[in-house]
């Protein structure tokens, strides 16, 4: 059946990037709940290739919340996943191609598959510190910065800004589970510093690692850091921390793995280090926390630094000497200060329920999925044929010049 342009007959066909639990695929599956109350279906899809090795994954979080999710392949060529995301999406009659991320492969096959000649509008999600010059330019564009949006408003498909979401009722201190986490590690006295994140090597684990080195100053002040997460980057955090640990004569860092539900987590900590989505969920948890950057900076979230550090959707590529040191000082005011500890969450809480409540952002896809029906067909397809045509090409020339560097699939 022909579609009319702007018609919504189907489900939406969510397409993750990845299934380790972390920021971006949770961030999915919370909008998908949420536009439930839009009457929005959403059926998750995903390359079998994206499950990790091991622990908990986001197939296990979509089944908690009552959502589909469909596996394919693995397949080794784009046209050979283009041809099966189609068929997924014909079989569950989708009316519009959503894709999470900027890598994984659910750009290309989604170009080449169910929106090929402009059949299905699509529209992709970058909640990343940067856009890939690879990305199709004359479809919708999702991103979760100020900055981003602004940067890119003269593109032409439309630049939509939709945060990271944050579940403000769902998300909130809970002195039981709190005492339990505690317990279960062995936290009960001193105060715990903790990070929850994906321990992704080139995005996460430099600045966790920096945190763990902060310990050989904190460790004698009685603190303890928790990092709840797993990934690529478990093995070299577990050997820093061995070693740190075994410096200070005590067991001050804390590798607790991967958690289907990391909330426990949040509520343990007394105060909080992060960047991007969890670290605006920290703050729904009431906690203070410390935005890490890139590059070894460590600011913390107050009134001064609010504005700034939500315009950059806390990230930073800002260059700090002696981060570790640096992270130390910003860290140790807070020991001893329940007092501004509870004062830094109650001002943090407030910020979340105001600048990044589920209900406002889940209303903002919304629009963003209308606004894709309405506008994308055949012109913008074929518009961004010549940029797929140079990644061909480079491709290609890359094979026959024998260049071994593996390719960002988009």
């Amino acid at each position: 059946m022909r579609r009319r342009r702007g018609q919504a007959t189907g489900p939406v066909l969510v397409h993750l990037n990845h299934l380790e639990i972390g920021g971006t695929q949770l961030n999915a599956i919370d909008l998908a709940v949420a536009l439930r109350k839009h009457s929005v279906e959403t059926i998750l899809v995903a390359d079998s290739e994206a499950i990790p090795e091991s622990g908990p994954t986001i197939i296990d979080v979509a089944a908690t919340r009552g959502l589909t999710l469909e596996l394919y392949g693995p397949y080794t060529g784009v046209f050979q996943q283009a041809r099966e995301v189609a068929r997924i999406a014909r079989r569950h009659h989708a009316s519009l191609i959503h894709v999470y991320g900027s890598w994984g492969g659910g750009s290309r096959a989604t170009y080449w598959g169910p929106s090929r000649f402009g059949r299905l509008p699509w529209l992709q999600t970058v909640y990343e510190m940067e856009v890939d010059p690879s990305i199709k330019e004359h479809m919708a564009l999702v991103v979760g910065t100020q900055y981003l949006a602004e940067d890119l408003r003269g593109r032409p498909g439309a630049t939509l800004l939709v945060s990271p979401p944050v579940d403000t009722d769902a998300d909130r201190f809970d002195e039981i589970a709190a005492t339990m986490f505690r317990r279960e590690h062995g936290l009960e006295a001193g105060t715990v510093i903790t990070i929850v994140s994906r321990l992704d090597v080139r995005t996460k684990v430099p600045s966790i690692m920096i945190a763990i080195d902060a310990m050989r100053f904190l460790a004698d002040r009685g603190a303890s850091l928790v990092i709840v997460g797993d990934g690529e980057g478990y093995a070299a955090l577990a050997a820093r921390a061995s070693q740190v640990n075994t410096e200070v004569g005590r067991r001050a860092v804390v590798l607790a793995g991967s958690m289907l539900d990391p909330r426990p987590a949040y509520s343990g900590a007394d105060i909080m280090l992060g960047m991007g989505g969890s670290a605006a969920r920290a703050l729904a948890f009431g906690k203070p926390l410390i935005v890490q950057g890139d590059a070894g900076s460590s600011t913390l979230f107050g009134h001064d630094s609010a504005a700034g550090l939500a315009r950059w959707s806390f990230w930073s590529l800002e260059e700090q000497q002696d981060p570790a040191e640096h992270l130390a000082r910003v860290v140790s005011p807070l020991i001893d200060d329940a007092e501004r500890r509870r004062a830094l969450g109650r001002y943090g809480r407030d910020f979340a329920v105001g600048r990044f409540g589920l209900d406002p952002m889940a209303g903002r896809l919304l629009e963003a999925y209308n606004g894709a029906r309405r506008t994308y067909g055949f012109r913008q397809w074929a518009a961004d044929l010549p940029s797929e045509g140079r990644f061909l090409y480079r491709k290609i020339l890359r094979r026959f010049q024998g260049d071994p560097r593996r390719e960002m699939s988009t």
